[in-house]
C-alpha cells in the first residue's frame, strides 16, 4: 500500500508541476505578444508625432523633440524602478 501511496503522490505532484510550467509559458507568450504589440503601436505612434513636428518646426526640430521625449521617459522610468527598489 505504500508503494502505490508514494506512486500516486509522485504522479500528482508531476501533473501539479505540468499545469504550473504550462500556466506560465501561456503567460509569457501572452506577455510577447503584448509586447510586441506595444512596440508596434509605440513606433507609430513616434512616426506620426516625428511627421507632425516635421512638417510645423522642421526635421532638426523635430528629432531633439522626440529624442528628447523618450529620454524623458527613459529617466522617470528609471527614477520609478528606484524608488520602488529602495521601498
Amino acid at each position: 500500500m505504500l508503494p502505490t501511496l508514494l506512486r500516486t503522490a509522485g504522479l500528482f505532484g508531476f501533473a501539479t508541476a505540468v499545469v504550473a510550467v504550462r500556466r506560465t509559458v501561456t503567460r509569457l507568450c501572452l506577455y510577447g505578444v503584448v509586447a510586441v504589440l506595444g512596440v508596434a503601436g509605440l513606433s507609430f505612434l513616434t512616426a506620426a508625432a516625428y511627421l507632425a513636428l516635421a512638417q510645423s518646426l522642421g526635421d532638426i526640430y523635430a528629432s531633439l523633440l522626440v529624442g528628447c521625449a523618450y529620454l524623458f521617459a527613459a529617466l522617470v522610468a528609471l527614477l520609478a524602478a528606484q524608488a520602488r527598489r529602495h521601498w
